[in-house]
């Protein structure tokens, strides 16, 4: 069973504090590795965590504000610096491109592999060996999107009792049937469905970016495994959730309870908490299984029949 782990690299918003760095969350899977933003320094972090720079990695960018941004050109270059030779996936909104190819130029990086760059639009945005990655408008100040990262399903339990009624032999036969292949026994085949229950999804992960709620939001997050939100605020600071485009930690709770998720990882703190206890706390009122994302944080993603 593979092991699906989020990794908190940076959890402020705007600007970075003592113990909090500019956003940025990777998520790992096996060899694959997905950033979620990419906020300043984050090439340090990536290397602090032992990620590595040279994997199957693919960029998701949600907006052009500095905080989430930035740190991308450090990334590339830092890629570039250690010889990577691997291409990197980059989605995100259309204007990120040309950002890319003009400071890219004036800073003369260098790269030292391709880049297959996405624009962010409505529906599957990126399909990789591990994942596909389905994207929506976000209700920002700018052109802004959130992201569901879905790793590919599994096939159905295998029941051995089947198998051997078939007369198909225990071990590499087994192994392939259990992969979901096709396997020849004394001349004829017999499919995966003969010997396992019905195919089971895999794991998802959701990250708001900055955002207001709006319907379709909720409907577009449904049924995360994690769901990582925008919590800029505490709720007594909703008028300037409102003001700013962001969300408060319990309009993150009373969204994460209507998509039905399974636990809410809270994120993007505001540099005026001192401490966001209170913000959990609040939180926990309407969505107990929530958790206060820090820098360095490791979660497992686990299966939800696990």
């Amino acid at each position: 069973m593979a092991r699906l782990t989020v990794t908190f690299l940076g959890t402020s918003s705007a600007a970075p504090t003592k113990g909090r760095g500019l956003p940025a969350i990777a998520i790992q899977r096996e060899g694959s590795v997905i950033l979620l933003d990419c906020g300043e320094g984050v090439q340090r972090q990536v290397l602090n965590q032992g990620i590595g720079l040279n994997r199957d990695t693919s960029v998701l960018i949600t907006h052009l504000h500095g905080d989430h941004v930035t740190g991308l050109l450090g990334l590339l270059q830092t890629m570039s610096m250690a010889q990577r030779n691997k291409a990197l996936n980059i989605v995100g909104p259309p204007k990120l491109l040309k950002w890319l190819e003009v400071t890219s130029n004036f800073l003369q990086i260098g790269l030292t592999f391709p880049i297959n760059f996405s624009p962010a639009r409505w529906g599957t945005v990126l399909r990789t060996r591990d994942f596909k990655v389905r994207a929506t408008k976000a209700l920002h100040s700018v052109e802004a999107y959130s992201y569901v990262v879905e790793e590919r399903g599994r096939p159905g339990v295998f029941f051995p009792d089947r198998a051997r009624a078939l007369r198909v032999p225990e071990g590499r036969l087994w192994s392939r049937l259990q992969r979901g292949r096709k396997v020849q026994v004394d001349g004829r085949t017999v499919a995966p469905s003969e010997v396992t229950g019905p195919p089971r999804p895999g794991r998802r992960i959701g990250y708001s970016g900055d955002t207001r709620h709006f319907p379709r939001l909720s409907r577009f997050l449904s049924g995360c495994d994690l769901l990582i939100f925008d919590s800029t605020f505490h709720g007594k600071d909703r008028d300037k959730a409102i003001e700013r485009k962001h969300s408060t930690c319990l309009e993150a709770a009373e969204i994460a309870k209507r998509a039905g998720v399974r636990h809410l990882a809270l994120t993007h703190f505001s540099a005026r908490y001192a401490s966001v206890a209170s913000l959990v706390r609040q939180a926990r009122s309407v969505f107990p299984h929530t958790i206060a994302a820090r820098d360095g944080l490791r979660l497992d993603v686990d299966y939800p029949d696990s």
